[in-house]
């Protein structure tokens, strides 16, 4: 009887730890972003680290322009800007969305030269 409620207890902290971790690094990895805006679709590469609440990383423009990503995620809603080097003055571009998931949704928004839409993201 001893050795049930043990095995029990123990089956328990491993499924809530499992859990715990898949939930602290949620949206973590590879992702394929798509924004699709006036000028057309653009496809970008992002990797992102989720540590807690804090969403960092980088998303692969293109034509060797690499840029942070620092952000937030809160529950199934991540939000993060980007800061694009633009002579004219540093362009940021702030990105919202809930992630559903192997896919990220993204809100309407306004990226600088890009054009606004809408924009989305599937893991890798």
């Amino acid at each position: 009887m001893m050795w049930r409620s043990l095995v029990s207890v123990v089956t328990v902290w491993l499924v809530v730890g499992v859990s715990l971790l898949q939930a602290q690094s949620g949206v973590s990895g590879n992702w394929e972003m798509r924004l699709d805006t006036q000028t057309g679709v653009t496809t970008w590469q992002a990797r992102f680290e989720q540590n807690g609440d804090r969403l960092g990383g980088e998303i692969d423009l293109g034509d060797n322009e690499v840029l942070s990503v620092d952000g937030t995620v809160e529950g199934s809603v991540l939000k993060f800007v980007i800061v694009v080097p633009d002579l004219d003055g540093d362009q940021p571009i702030n990105f919202e969305g809930e992630v559903v998931g192997d896919v990220i949704q993204g809100a309407e928004g306004s990226f600088s030269w890009y054009g606004t839409g809408a924009w989305e993201a599937s893991r890798e």
